[in-house]
């Protein structure tokens, strides 16, 4: 079923995303970025709150200008594995958002503000099975140049381990992070 849902927002995405493309008769650009998340902490049902090393995040988002303010898209972030800071099993996890996103310049200015809505998947050591749950982000951007970008966002994952630390119980697990990452469009 978790496949399912996945095959279908990804499809709904590509749908919106060709659609809004062709009736605005613009052309949309990639944007890939780099990125390094800071201070992220990880809540953890049943075990509290523990610092989550930072790491690294590679970016993909498909944008379309719709009018000189706004610009819509979709996204896909990859984390890459880290660490939880205090415990004693060496678990690490990581998240694959897939997102819609809404980018709003400001006028006569190179800085622009952003949210992203979406789907994440999960992954977490020391666990029988995972599932994803919903990401969200909001975060300001600058233009600096006509093709690159740094932005600074904070964002929550969310996902369910079940048997976490071999317990049998099923933990919801809630991870927030303050994210830079510089950009290159094309």
């Amino acid at each position: 079923m978790k496949k399912i849902a996945l095959v279908l927002f990804l499809a709904l995405f590509l749908v919106v995303g060709v659609s809004s493309a062709s009736m605005a008769q613009v052309p949309g650009y990639w944007d890939i970025k780099g990125a390094i998340d800071f201070g992220g902490e990880a809540d953890i049902d049943g075990y509290g709150d523990t610092d989550v090393e930072s790491g690294f995040t590679l970016v993909g988002e498909y944008k379309v200008p719709y009018t000189s303010e706004w610009t819509f898209g979709g996204g896909v972030q990859y984390q890459l594995d880290r660490d939880l800071d205090d415990n004693d099993l060496n678990d690490s996890l990581n998240f694959v958002p897939f997102y819609a996103l809404a980018h709003y310049n400001m006028q006569n200015s190179p800085y622009y503000f952003l949210g992203h809505l979406g789907y994440n998947s999960f992954d977490m050591d020391n666990t029988s099975d995972t599932s994803g749950g919903m990401y969200y982000a909001v975060g300001a951007g600058m233009d600096l140049s006509n093709n690159m970008s740094a932005e600074l966002m904070y964002s929550v994952n969310n996902g369910e381990a079940d048997g976490f630390r071999g317990s049998g119980n099923n933990v919801d697990v809630e991870y927030s992070k303050l994210t830079v990452s510089l950009g290159y469009q094309f």
